[in-house]
């Protein structure tokens, strides 16, 4: 039996990954890389995106944690304002490795001129061989590298509904994900 104080030391490791994550994303938005400016903004782009992290849910005693999937998505974004600059996206979600599932994901980003920075909110939701539904947030920044743009992201997501949770439960997941940018117009 896990004893209170495991349980803080539990929760604490969890807290200070989390915060060495931000803190790495924050590092990499205001460092390296070119700054995008308002010529180079394309009209659409394809990202292709791989994450993995840490699911909480429960709370209390009993509260667990466990690896997340493995994430894998192929997203289209599109360009829908210039003031200031917005992009819709959506795209196709894939879970392997612990479990395998498919799904869409979809939102907005935001993604400010003379900054690396982007942020990200909108939903995921899975549909085969289970359901689920969720909200999910991200910061992260991108720097060009090779000719290609790079990105990496803390992204957040709580699935709050869908046959894969128990009555009256939800999880979240905390995620670092790393994607490649192509700029398509």
């Amino acid at each position: 039996m896990r004893t209170a104080r495991h349980a803080a030391c539990g929760t604490w490791s969890v807290r200070c990954t989390l915060a060495s994550a931000a803190a790495l994303v924050v590092a990499l938005g205001t460092g390296l890389g070119n700054v995008r400016s308002a010529a180079a903004d394309p009209l659409w782009q394809a990202e292709l995106r791989a994450g993995y992290g840490i699911a909480v849910s429960g709370s209390g005693a009993g509260m667990s944690k466990r690896a997340t999937p493995l994430t894998l998505s192929a997203i289209a974004s599109w360009a829908f304002n210039d003031e200031p600059p917005l992009f819709g996206y959506a795209g196709l979600l894939v879970e392997t490795l612990d479990r395998n599932a498919v799904g869409s994901v979809f939102g907005v980003r935001l993604s400010p001129r003379g900054s690396r920075l982007r942020l990200t909110g909108g939903g995921a939701w899975l549909v085969a061989p289970y359901t689920l539904w969720g909200a999910t947030t991200s910061a992260g920044a991108c720097m060009r590298a090779l000719s290609r743009t790079v990105c990496g992201d803390l992204q957040l997501t709580a699935y709050f509904a869908g046959s894969d949770l128990a009555e009256g439960h939800s999880v979240t997941q905390a995620q670092l994900v790393f994607g490649v940018v192509f700029d398509a117009m």
